[in-house]
């Protein structure tokens, strides 16, 4: 929750700061190779540099592996028909749990009734065509180990679970945020599943004794380990539910009797406490996908006619710019490296939509990448995103259709291979869903980066194809470094 409020109060960071950019930067032209008006008494002039971008593809190699936390949105559901990038499906595992330990029912098991037993998802948004059916149906089982989950769940986990089936729903992502009325409540933006009563006895058969399932956190743990949800290999899209809220539990509807007496229902709510974790298991496949004719044994010299990047874990680009290397020396006072999508037809662009922010960091030594250096930076945990760039915004393609676009100020670190000689690092354009820098350092400008983890996408929302780089000839659209300087 606190990270969904953090990345809500960067976003409107972001739109502030875009629009405040919008109204003082230099100018507005969008093709080099000209004078621009003098600022100041000093003549401007601009250019463009081409770029060599190359695709690669984390998936294959065994490294789709990501971060993700108790707090952050989940995936869950089956993309199959993205031409682009193929299928996705996406696996929830998650603990519930009591409020505290030990934890008591009230009156006896002999004195209590089960009316059902529901498992409820937090739904927040979606991926894909959400107005198909999801699936077939999502089914819900019990995890089948003894070990606890780890505080920060890769994707790549995956856990064994028990059959039979505790409960399936088919649904509509579409029409998850509609009003559901359930016992003692009316709420919206849920997708509930019913279970099995035979699984609901078992939790209204614990006592109040300290051999109960009921007493300790460990002893739960060995009771019940957590539910796997697992979608069918069908529909054309993933679902985000966030686990953490307040909206997802684990109810039991039963009665008691006391005084001999029979109550009304009540509601017990297990959820997700400080003790209880989560894994999220997303795998890709890309067969038959466009993807394919650009991968990493593919990679021309002169760079690919198309890039695309799927948020993590999924794709990314190399991008090298050949010609900032012995460029004369001039004075930037802005590189922009530009990027922008290739126009997608209806409805494939209404379904999959680009990322809302891409990074762009440098290849340091080895495999190590990192931020480029002097353009960015961190203050108080935050990286300064909105002047750096990186979030989507909208312009035209040469046939007037509406893309996305992304820019990024690199013109210090440009300045620095311009003057000071500095090595020309190769780029790596992506779609994480944190940045993040565990060890803080000096950069080549003497300018403190501090250790910092921080959201940016939600895990697997967002993919796009962009124009490529050299192979596309003198498009306006292809990947560019727009360079306005002044003549030393």
């Amino acid at each position: 929750m606190v990270r969904t409020k953090l990345l809500l109060a960067f976003t409107a960071l972001i739109i502030f700061s875009f629009f405040n950019w919008q109204c003082t930067k230099i100018d507005t032209t969008i093709l080099g190779g000209g004078l621009i008006p003098a600022v100041d008494n000093v003549n401007t002039f601009d250019t463009i540099i081409n770029v060599v971008a190359n695709n690669f593809d984390s998936i294959p190699f065994g490294k789709g592996c990501v971060t993700i936390y108790p707090t952050d949105d989940h995936a869950l559901g089956y993309i199959n028909n993205d031409p682009y990038f193929g299928t996705t499906k996406a696996t929830i595992y998650t603990e519930l749990k009591p409020p505290s330990f030990p934890f008591y029912l009230p009156a006896t098991p002999a004195d209590r009734t089960l009316d059902s037993i529901v498992l409820v998802l937090s739904y927040k948004k979606a991926f894909g065509d959400s107005t198909a059916p999801q699936s077939e149906s999502v089914q819900v089982h019990e995890i089948d180990v003894m070990n606890s989950f780890l505080p920060d769940s890769s994707t790549c986990t995956s856990y064994p679970f028990k059959l039979p089936i505790l409960g399936t729903a088919t649904y509509t992502p579409s029409g998850l945020s509609d009003s559901v009325r359930g016992f003692m409540e009316t709420s919206k933006n849920q997708l509930r599943i019913k279970l099995n009563n035979s699984f609901g006895l078992k939790f209204l058969a614990q006592d109040s004794s300290a051999t109960s399932s009921f007493y300790s956190d460990s002893a739960f743990r060995v009771f019940f380990k957590g539910f796997a949800i697992i979608p069918d290999n069908t529909g054309n899209a993933l679902s985000y539910f966030n686990l953490a809220d307040t909206n997802t539990k684990l109810a039991i509807y039963y009665k008691y009797k006391r005084a001999s007496l029979t109550d009304t229902v009540v509601i017990t709510n297990f959820r997700l406490n400080r003790a209880a974790n989560t894994a999220n298991n997303i795998v890709r496949t890309r067969i038959g996908a466009e993807v394919n004719n650009f991968s990493n044994a593919n990679s021309k010299p002169s760079g690919d006619d198309f890039i695309f990047i799927q948020t993590s874990p999924g794709s990314y680009a190399q991008l090298k710019i050949p010609g900032l290397t012995g460029l004369s020396n001039r004075i930037v006072h802005r590189a922009e490296l530009i990027i922008d999508e290739a126009y997608s037809p209806l409805p494939l662009n209404q379904y999959f939509s680009p990322p809302n922010f891409l990074f762009l960091d440098i290849k340091d030594t080895g495999i190590n990448y990192l931020p480029v250096p002097c353009d960015f930076s961190v203050a108080g945990g935050t990286p300064n995103i909105a002047t750096y760039g990186g979030f989507k915004t909208t312009a035209k393609d040469a046939s007037g259709n509406n893309i996305a676009r992304y820019t990024f100020n690199i013109s210090r670190f440009v300045q620095k291979i311009i003057s000071n000689g500095r090595t020309n690092s190769i780029l790596r354009l992506s779609a994480p869903n944190y940045v993040s820098i565990p060890v803080g350092y000096f950069d080549d400008c003497r300018q403190a980066v501090p250790p910092f983890l921080f959201p940016i996408n939600t895990v697997t929302f967002g993919s796009v194809k962009f124009v490529g780089g050299t192979t596309t000839g003198t498009s306006v659209n292809r990947i560019r470094l727009r360079i306005v300087y002044s003549k030393i």
